[in-house]
């Protein structure tokens, strides 16, 4: 993937993304619900609430999350998966990559960011460009 930044050519794939973040390659690759013996999407959201009685389960909203999950929520929300919508409200993928990251399952990051800047690529209305935003970070 290529990406024109302040002038400049730069090129994302697999080796620099490792390099320039420091991303993990080891492990699985992006996980799949079924092959989670562990993960159950409502058991996992339940586990970061503050409150699981009076929580409502039809979606799985953020505002009643414990401090550290909702960290969790919005580095995943806002850095790892970006979105210009609607931060407040997990998806599937959300809570599977809040699992992995509070069990401490080894994946392959790599993989799992390049599939998001492939999703991200294909909308038009898509958020900022992985290469835009990684020229902020570093």
């Amino acid at each position: 993937m290529q990406s024109v930044v302040k002038g400049k050519l730069i090129k994302l794939d697999g080796p620099t993304l490792k390099e320039a973040t420091g991303l993990s390659g080891d492990g699985s690759t992006k996980p799949q619900p079924f092959k989670f013996g562990d993960f159950e999407e409502l058991t996992t959201f339940r586990d970061c609430q503050r409150n699981p009685e009076t929580t409502n389960y039809t979606k799985f909203l953020v505002g009643g999350m414990k401090k550290n999950s909702r960290l969790i929520s919005f580095i995943i929300a806002c850095m790892i998966k970006l979105r210009l919508h609607n931060h407040a409200q997990m998806s599937r993928d959300d809570i599977l990559l809040m699992h992995v990251i509070k069990k401490k399952i080894k994946i392959d990051w790599v993989f799992v960011v390049n599939d998001c800047m492939w999703k991200a690529r294909r909308k038009e209305d898509g958020p900022i460009p992985y290469a835009l935003l990684l020229s902020r970070i570093f």
